[in-house]
């Protein structure tokens, strides 16, 4: 608990520790669409306080479970779960200072102003560390100011806690003012850096609550909101490709190596963690190298995949037409590939998250999904076996009204959405869109990663698979063989419409010629070719 002599606070305990940092979490949620608006750092997405946001719920969920623990056991907590959950390149960075803030709190039970100071000192050097190419400017130049001030008020004699995180937050306020004059992107904008505005929110609840403050407004960086119409002229037709994050875990990892790998083929790199759990985050045009090195690393986890381009637009059109009109029915789709994120998004579709076969969404994101889209009530469509379970769960601890249905394929999503009628009611709805993917047959064709037995027949590493409605029909070493095979067994009647779906490592001159046999052997259907750019998958089929 706290102590205190004369009404000043002199030491904090593991307890004082968590409820410092769960005020600081309520403090950055309530700063969050003020954050997100500023977000023109290292790309335009207008997510960096969602990310912060659940980076320290992750933290503060893990905090709270240790009951009577020390002040470095409750930090060590924080700075793991965090580590777990981290999310976008300010999260990973949050993950980081927190780390740091851990290792200056180490095996401490409780803790002074000057060892706040020294571990607020070693937060930002782990921040800094974190980043393959820090930037002045940005949430580590605040993290950096706030350590330094709590650092000169420890010098002047200072010893209180309370002291010592007030000065801190005023040189976090002096460093944030501070960020358009470093980063001339931002000065371009005419906002202060979003990370760094993230951070500092965290640290006024903190420091409101050890002061018994309500927490105000960071009015005077927030401002209109709104970078300048040059800045959002100039990222118009920019492009930046994906963010992509996962988590790897094993034994014996290596830290440097796999920061060095991925400093060569990627942008915005962030590769943190330990010999057991590396966090990665970072900027590619293609997402699938990177996975698979992963891959060969260790075993990968919450594979998070996010188009920045599509964020872009969304972060422009927030900024010029302001908030759209709230419609009563809207659709959150769960889709992988470019190709098919474009077709979701013709098709009208509210949201959407990436994911698909091994990269499966959690709960939470489909919660977050459905949340910000513009509707009062949400359809979800999970469009993979494996994502179902979670698009329960998401409706049953969904805020806002979520609706599952129970599409398992991507052909049966984009059924079920070309029935969908935003003037009409939910129930009808459900009900045409159910009717719309249950007369329709769905196929893929992939490559058997390893030798297996499937469905009774002997599958070898290498040979190409084709699968109707989830059952192996065909096995060859020709991927247009198995997929004339598949296409056969369905047994069209003339007049059927077959789709090919094509990714992976398919070319559009290969889809055309694959075309060309399907139509042979299936004479009387058409047959059209449309790009997916679906990972893992040769060719999704739709037959109906």
């Amino acid at each position: 608990m706290l102590r205190k002599t004369q009404d000043t606070v002199t030491s904090v305990d593991g307890e004082i520790l968590s409820r410092m940092f769960a005020a600081g979490r309520s403090s950055l949620e309530s700063h969050v669409p003020a954050i997100n608006a500023l977000n023109v750092f290292p790309v335009p997405d207008g997510d960096t306080g969602t990310n912060m946001l659940f980076t320290l719920k992750a933290a503060d969920n893990v905090a709270s479970t240790p009951t009577n623990a020390g002040a470095g056991v409750v930090a060590a907590a924080m700075a793991r779960g965090a580590l777990m959950g981290a999310r976008g390149n300010s999260g990973v960075i949050l993950s980081q200072f927190l780390q740091g803030w851990a290792h200056g709190l180490d095996e401490c039970d409780s803790f002074d102003g000057p060892q706040m100071a020294s571990a607020l000192g070693s937060a930002a050097e782990w921040a800094y560390k974190a980043v393959s190419k820090p930037v002045e400017g940005t949430i580590l130049t605040v993290a950096k100011g706030a350590a330094r001030a709590a650092q000169d008020a420890t010098q002047a004699g200072e010893r209180a806690p309370v002291v010592i995180w007030d000065q801190a937050c005023h040189g976090a306020r002096r460093a944030l003012a501070e960020t358009p004059e470093l980063l001339p992107v931002l000065k371009e904008a005419g906002v202060v850096d979003a990370g760094g505005l993230g951070l500092l929110a965290m640290m006024e609840g903190i420091r409101a609550f050890l002061v018994g403050e309500e927490v105000a407004p960071l009015d005077e960086f927030i401002g209109q909101v709104k970078p300048t119409e040059a800045y959002l002229s100039s990222t118009e037709h920019e492009a930046y490709g994906y963010c992509t994050q996962f988590l790897i875990q094993g034994e014996s990892l290596d830290l440097d190596e796999l920061r060095r790998h991925m400093e060569t083929i990627t942008d915005s790199t962030i590769v943190v963690g330990d010999s057991s759990a590396v966090r990665v985050h970072v900027h590619t045009y293609d997402p699938g190298p990177v996975i698979s090195y992963g891959v060969t690393q260790g075993g990968i986890s919450e594979v998070k995949i996010d188009n920045i381009d599509q964020q872009r637009q969304d972060f422009l059109l927030m900024h010029r037409e302001g908030k759209q009109e709230t419609v009563p029915l809207g659709v959150v789709a769960v889709v992988a590939g470019e190709g098919m994120e474009r077709i979701f998004r013709d098709l009208g579709v509210g949201g959407l998250v990436p994911g698909g076969q091994t990269m499966n969404p959690s709960a939470g994101e489909l919660v977050e999904c459905a949340a910000g889209i513009n509707a009062e009530q949400v359809i979800l469509l999970p469009n993979n076996s494996n994502i179902v379970s979670a698009a329960r769960q998401a409706a049953s601890v969904s805020a806002k009204p979520l609706h599952v249905l129970d599409t398992t394929s991507i052909p049966q999503g984009i059924a079920a959405l070309l029935a969908f009628d935003p003037l009409a009611d939910l129930k009808t709805n459900l009900s045409v869109m159910l009717s719309a993917m249950s007369g329709l047959r769905s196929g893929e064709v992939t490559v058997a990663v390893r030798s297996a037995t499937v469905s009774g027949r002997r599958v070898r590493q290498g040979q190409a698979i084709a699968l109707m409605d989830g059952e192996l029909v065909a096995a060859s070493r020709n991927i247009p063989e198995v997929l004339e095979k598949l296409c056969t067994l369905a047994s069209p009647a003339a007049g059927t419409l077959i789709t090919l779906y094509w990714g992976g490592d398919i070319r559009e001159s290969d889809a055309l010629l694959a075309a060309q046999g399907v139509r042979a052997c299936c004479p009387g259907a058409e047959v059209d070719v449309v790009y997916g750019g679906q990972p893992y998958y040769d060719y999704l089929v739709s037959i109906e």
